[in-house]
C-alpha cells in the first residue's frame, strides 16, 4: 500500500520515533536478556500507532492526515502499553480458565480490531479478510456443517487468546518478525546507506554488462545479490528495477520482457542465502532448527531457479539479437573490487557467524553492521556520517512496520487454526481427495498455496499454508523440513503468478505494461520455482543436509542441473539456430525425466537425448556457416 506524505514537522516526529524504535531493538537483542513476550508487546506499541500515521486509510488522504488517523494512533498504542506495565495479565493467570476482567476484554477488542485495520493499510483487503474469516470461524464452530464443524470459542475467550495468551497474537510469527526480521531490516538499510546495494548493481555491470542480454543479466545478477540484504520481492523490483528495467528497454527489449526479467529475478532474492525473506526465519522457528540449516538447504534451489532464469535471457537475447551494454558504461571488474571490494566483508562475516560459529542470526545481523559502518570510513563518499546512520535506523524500521504486524495477523490465523482443528480435517480431506497419491496431494497443497498467497505477502501466505497442510503431507510420509520447502517456494512463486502478483505489479508500473502480461512472462522465466517443490519431495539430496549417500546427492545435483538448462532451453525455442516442435518437446520431455523419481538408466537416456539436440544445432549452425554466402 503506498505510503503517506508527511509534513516536514510531522515526518520529523515519525522519524525520531522510528530511530527509538531501531535503537531500543538494537540494544534489547544485542546486549540485554530480554522477555520474548513483553518484546513483542514493546514492539506492537511502536508499530500499531505509527502505521496509521504513515499508511492512510483511503488513497485519498494520501497528503494529509485526518482527525481520526491521530485518535487510532492515539487509542492504538494504550493496549500494548498497558499490557506491558502489566505482566501477570500474561504469566499470573489461568489461560482460559480465569474469567477476564472488563477492563481486559475492552483492551483486547480496541488491540484486535486496531491490528486488523493497521493490516489492511500495510498489506490490502486478502489477508484482512482471512483474519477476520478465520476469527468468525472459530466463534462459529458448532453452526458449520461437517467437515469443518468444531466446538467453537466464546467471543471472550477469542479476545483472550490473542490479547492474553501466547497462542494467538503473540506466538511464533510476530516473535520472529520482532527478532530475526527487524534485525536484518536494519542492517539491509545500513547497507543500502553505505552503498553495498550501489556496489551490487555494478559488480553485476562489470560481470555481465557486456555479454549477450547484459542488461536482462544484469538484473538477474543484481536482484540475487540485492535479495540477500533485502528479501522481500517487492523491495528487490524497486531497489534494482528502477536501474535495470529502463536500461532494458533503451536497448530494445520489450517493456513486458524487461519488467518480467526483474520481476522473477527479485522473486528469487527470498530463496536466495544467506539473508533470505522473513519467511525463511519463520520456517526456522517452527521447525525448531538453526536458520544455518534453512541457508544451506536453500543453496542448490536457488541455484536452479536463477539457472532457469539465466538461461531463458541468454537464448531470447540470442534469438532476437539483442546486444550488451556499450563498453564505457561498464565499469571495470578490477576497478571494482580494488575500490570497493571491501563491501563484500560484512556478508562474509555474516556467513561465517551462522554457518560456521552457528550464532544466532539476530547477532551476525548486527555485527555485520557494525562492522559496515567501520569500512564506510574507508571511503569518504561512502561514510556513514551520524545523519546517514539517524537515516538507516528510521529507514529499517520503518520497512518493518509492514512485516511486524503481518506477523500479529498471521498470529491470529494460526491461533484460529490451532483451536479449532482445522489443520487436521484439512489433512483428512486432502487425503481423502488425493487417495493416498502424494504427488495429487502435492498439487492440491501447491495450488491452495498460490491461491493464498495471491495478494498476500509471501511470509503470511506461507504461515497460513504451512499450518493447514504440512500436516496433511507429514501423513503421507513427507518429511516436515521438506513439506515446509515446498509450502514455502509456492508461497514465494506467488508473487509473480497471475492473477495477482505483487512483484509482477511491481515490475509493471515501472516498465509501464500490463501487469498480467508481465506476470504469465515472469512466471514461464521463473518456471524452476513451479518445479524445484516437486523435485525436493522425491529427490532430497538436493537439500544438502537431508541424510543421503553422496553419491546420490551428487547424481541429484548434476542431473537437477542438466534438466533445468534442457527444460529452460526447450522454453525459449532456440539454441544456435529456432528450434522446432518436436524438438522443444523432446528437451522438456526428457528435462522432466531427469526429474523424476527414476533409475540411473532413465537418466542416462534423458542426458544423451538432450546433449544430441545440442550438438545437432551445433551442426546445423555450421552447415548454415559454411553454405551462407561470402563477401567478395
Amino acid at each position: 500500500m503506498a505510503k503517506r506524505t508527511l509534513s516536514k514537522r510531522v515526518e520529523a516526529v515519525v522519524t525520531a520515533i522510528l530511530v527509538l524504535m531501531a535503537t531500543y531493538n538494537i540494544y534489547a537483542l544485542l546486549f540485554t536478556a530480554y522477555d520474548v513476550v513483553l518484546h513483542m508487546v514493546l514492539n506492537m506499541s511502536f508499530v500499531l500507532p505509527l502505521i496509521f500515521i504513515v499508511y492512510p486509510a483511503r488513497k485519498k488522504d494520501v497528503d494529509r492526515i485526518p482527525w481520526y488517523d491521530y485518535l487510532l494512533a492515539i487509542i492504538s498504542v494504550i493496549p500494548p502499553i498497558i499490557l506491558y506495565h502489566h505482566p501477570p495479565w500474561i504469566y499470573e493467570r489461568m489461560w482460559f480458565a480465569t474469567a477476564l476482567t472488563t477492563e481486559q476484554l475492552v483492551l483486547g477488542i480496541v488491540f484486535i480490531a486496531t491490528i486488523i485495520e493497521a493490516t489492511r493499510r500495510t498489506s490490502g483487503l486478502v489477508i484482512t479478510f482471512l483474519v477476520i474469516f478465520f476469527l468468525i470461524y472459530l466463534y462459529i464452530g458448532p453452526y458449520i456443517p461437517d467437515p469443518f464443524r468444531h466446538r467453537g470459542m466464546r467471543f471472550d475467550r477469542i479476545i483472550e487468546l490473542n490479547y492474553l495468551t501466547t497462542y494467538g497474537t503473540f506466538t511464533t510469527p510476530l516473535q520472529v518478525m520482532s527478532t530475526y526480521v527487524i534485525a536484518f531490516t536494519i542492517l539491509g538499510a545500513v547497507f543500502s546507506e553505505a552503498g553495498v546495494g550501489k556496489f551490487f548493481i555494478d559488480l553485476a555491470k562489470a560481470l555481465v554488462g557486456r555479454m549477450v542480454g547484459g542488461p536482462a543479466k544484469i538484473a538477474v545478477v543484481a536482484s540475487s545479490l540485492f535479495g540477500t540484504i533485502s528479501g522481500s520481492a517487492v523491495a528487490n523490483v524497486y531497489g534494482t528495477g528502477i536501474i535495470t528495467i529502463p536500461t532494458m528497454k533503451s536497448l530494445g527489449y520489450p517493456s513486458r520482457f524487461a519488467g518480467a526479467v526483474e520481476a522473477v529475478a527479485s522473486t528469487g532474492g527470498q530463496i536466495m542465502p544467506p539473508v533470505m525473506g522473513a519467511a525463511a526465519f519463520v520456517m526456522a522457528e517452527l521447525l525448531n532448527v538453526p536458520y544455518a540449516r534453512i541457508m544451506i538447504a536453500a543453496i542448490i534451489p536457488a541455484l536452479l531457479y536463477y539457472l532457469g532464469v539465466y538461461v531463458q535471457v541468454h537464448y531470447y537475447s540470442l534469438k532476437t539479437g539483442l546486444r550488451g551494454l556499450p563498453k564505457d558504461q561498464v565499469p571495470s571488474l578490477k576497478g571494482i573490487l580494488k575500490e570497493r571490494g571491501y563491501m563484500l566483508i560484512p556478508m562474509a562475516v555474516l556467513v561465517y557467524i551462522v554457518a560456521v560459529l552457528m550464532w544466532s542470526p539476530v547477532t551476525a545481523a548486527f555485527i555485520a553492521m557494525f562492522i559496515t559502518i567501520a569500512l564506510s570510513f574507508l571511503k569518504r563518499e561512502t561514510w556513514m556520517t551520524p545523519k546517514k546512520i539517524y537515516k538507516a535506523l528510521a529507514k529499517g524500521a520503518e520497512e518493518a512496520l509492514s512485516i511486524l504486524v503481518i506477523g500479529a495477523a498471521a498470529g491470529m490465523v494460526i491461533g484460529s487454526i490451532s483451536f479449532s482443528g482445522t489443520g487436521l480435517r484439512l489433512s483428512s480431506i486432502v487425503l481423502e481427495a488425493s487417495m493416498g497419491i502424494l504427488v495429487l496431494a502435492l498439487t492440491y497443497v501447491a495450488v491452495l498455496t498460490l491461491i493464498m498467497g495471491m495478494g498476500v505477502p509471501t511470509t503470511a501466505a506461507y504461515i497460513m499454508t504451512a499450518a493447514l497442510s504440512v500436516p496433511a503431507l507429514s501423513r503421507l510420509g513427507v518429511d516436515p523440513f521438506i513439506s515446509h520447502f515446498f509450502v514455502f517456494y509456492y508461497a514465494t512463486v506467488s508473487a509473480i503468478t497471475p492473477p495477482v502478483a505483487l512483484a509482477a505489479y511491481a515490475a509493471a508500473s515501472i516498465a509501464k505494461d500490463d501487469p498480467m502480461r508481465v506476470g504469465f512472462t515472469a512466471t514461464r522465466l521463473g518456471f524452476a520455482a513451479i518445479l524445484v517443490p516437486f523435485i525436493l519431495i522425491f529427490k532430497p539430496g538436493l537439500l544438502l543436509i537431508i541424510r543421503e549417500p553422496l553419491p546420490i546427492i551428487i547424481e541429484n545435483i548434476v542431473t537437477a542441473f542438466i534438466a533445468i538448462y534442457a527444460i529452460a532451453l526447450g522454453l525459449e525455442g532456440f539454441y544456435k539456430t529456432t528450434m522446432n516442435i518436436p524438438e522443444r518437446l523432446l528437451l522438456i520431455i526428457s528435462g522432466l525425466l531427469l526429474f523424476a523419481p527414476t533409475d540411473l538408466a532413465v537418466d542416462l537416456i534423458a542426458t544423451v537425448l538432450i546433449v544430441a539436440m545440442v550438438l545437432i544445432h551445433i551442426r546445423r549452425t555450421n552447415k548454415i556457416k559454411i553454405f551462407s554466402p561470402t563477401k567478395s
